[in-house]
C-alpha cells in the first residue's frame, strides 16, 4: 500500500493492525529518520531493549535471507511486540522481503525498513506499495505552505509565536533536511526563550549562522559580481555536503526578489522604496548590498539569469548530470 500524505501522521501514531511491514524512504534523510523513530517507538517504546528490538544490516540479510524470516517469527522475552529494523536498506534486501511478504511468519513482529531515495523501479518500493500487509511512506522535502506549516507547528511546540512574514523568512533561511531544520528551530527557541513572539531580527540573528548563511553570502556575492568570493563559498558549501539544487534554488529566490524590486524601480520608485515593498522584508544588514545589486542588474538581465537558473536546476535533477560543476560554472559566469 502506498500511503497517501494525509494518512502518514495518523499511521505513525497508530499503525494499521493489518500492516506488518513499513518502508520509509526518500531524499529527505532527516524526515526519514524522524518518521522512523516515531513509528519505531510506537512498536517498542524502549528502542534499546534487545529482547524487543532487532537491528539488521542489508548485508546480513543478503548473505543469509532466512535470517529475516527467523527474526520476524521470534517472540519477545517478557512479552510485547517485537520490532525488526533495517536502516540504510539497499535493494539486496528485496528477495528476503519478497519471501516474507509472500508467506508471513506467525506472530506479530513489525518490520521497519529505512532507505534513501528509491525510483519507481525499485523492488523494495514495489513490494511494499503492492503488498497487502505492507506500506510505503515517501519522504520528500517540504516546500511552500507545507514547509511553513511545519515550522509553525515546531515553534508552537516550543511555546513560540511568529507572524506569517517571519515564518516565510525562516522558511527561506533553514535547510530543507527535517532534522537539521528542527535543530535550528530549537536553537532559535533557546535564543529567544519560551512564550515569546519571534521577530524578524530574532530569526535573522539566531539562524543566519546556519548553513543557509553561507548560501546567503554566496547569492549576494553573485549579485555584486564578487567572482573570487563566489568560488570560495561554493567550495566551502560543497565541503559541507550542501546540495547544488539547494544552492540554485536559493539563487532563484534571491533573483526573484531582486526582479520584483527592479520592477518597482522601472515604475519610478527609488531603490529604497522598492526594497521596502518586498515581503518578507530585506534583512537590514543586506539593504546596502541589495541596493548595489539593483544598480548592476536591470530587468532583462534578471530575467535571463532566472531562466538560466531554472534550466540549471532542471538539468541538475537528471541522472548522470555533473550537478556540482554545472552549478558552480553558472554562478561564476553570472558573477563575472
Amino acid at each position: 500500500m502506498k500511503l497517501a500524505p494525509a494518512r502518514i501522521d495518523g499511521f505513525l501514531q497508530k499503525p494499521d493492525a493489518g500492516i506488518r511491514t513499513a518502508l520509509i524512504y526518500g531524499p529527505d534523510g532527516g524526515l526519514v529518520r524522524e518518521r522512523a523513530e516515531t513509528l519505531a517507538k510506537k512498536i517498542a517504546p524502549d528502542l534499546a531493549d534487545p529482547f524487543r528490538v532487532a537491528l539488521l544490516a542489508s548485508s546480513t540479510i543478503s548473505e543469509d535471507p532466512a535470517r529475516l524470516m527467523d527474526e520476524m517469527a521470534a517472540q519477545a522475552l517478557g512479552g510485547g511486540q517485537r520490532l525488526v529494523r533495517i536502516q540504510q536498506a539497499t535493494e539486496s534486501v528485496a528477495p528476503a522481503l519478497a519471501a516474507f511478504l509472500a508467506d508471513p511468519s506467525p506472530g506479530d513482529s513489525f518490520l521497519l525498513i529505512e532507505a534513501g531515495e528509491l525510483d519507481k523501479r525499485s523492488k523494495l518500493r514495489m513490494l511494499c506499495e503492492d503488498g497487502e500487509r505492507a506500506c510505503a511512506i515517501a519522504c520528500y522535502a517540504e516546500e511552500g505552505p507545507a514547509r511553513e506549516r511545519t515550522i509553525t507547528d515546531i515553534l508552537q511546540t516550543s511555546g513560540l509565536r511568529a507572524s506569517r512574514e517571519v515564518i516565510a523568512l525562516i522558511a527561506g533561511i533553514l535547510p530543507s533536511d527535517r532534522i537539521a531544520m528542527r535543530s535550528e528551530l530549537e536553537k532559535l527557541a533557546l535564543y529567544i526563550g519560551e512564550g515569546k513572539t519571534v521577530t524578524m531580527e530574532d530569526a535573522s540573528a539566531a539562524l543566519q549562522d546556519a548553513g543557509a548563511a553561507e548560501i546567503d553570502d554566496l547569492v549576494h556575492a553573485v549579485g555584486t559580481g564578487a567572482a573570487k568570493r563566489v568560488g570560495l563559498l561554493i567550495e566551502r558549501l560543497y565541503a559541507e555536503q550542501t546540495s547544488p539544487v539547494a544552492i540554485l534554488r536559493a539563487a532563484e529566490r534571491h533573483f526573484m526578489r531582486l526582479g520584483l524590486a527592479r520592477g518597482e524601480m522601472d515604475k519610478g520608485a527609488s531603490a529604497a522604496d522598492a526594497l521596502r515593498k518586498l515581503q518578507p522584508p530585506v534583512f537590514w544588514k543586506h539593504t546596502e548590498l541589495m541596493t548595489s545589486q539593483l544598480r548592476r542588474w536591470n530587468s532583462p538581465k534578471i530575467e535571463t539569469a532566472l531562466t538560466r537558473l531554472y534550466e540549471a536546476e532542471a538539468a541538475a535533477k537528471r541522472t548522470g548530470t555533473p550537478d556540482a560543476v554545472l552549478c558552480a560554472q553558472l554562478l561564476m559566469q553570472m558573477a563575472s
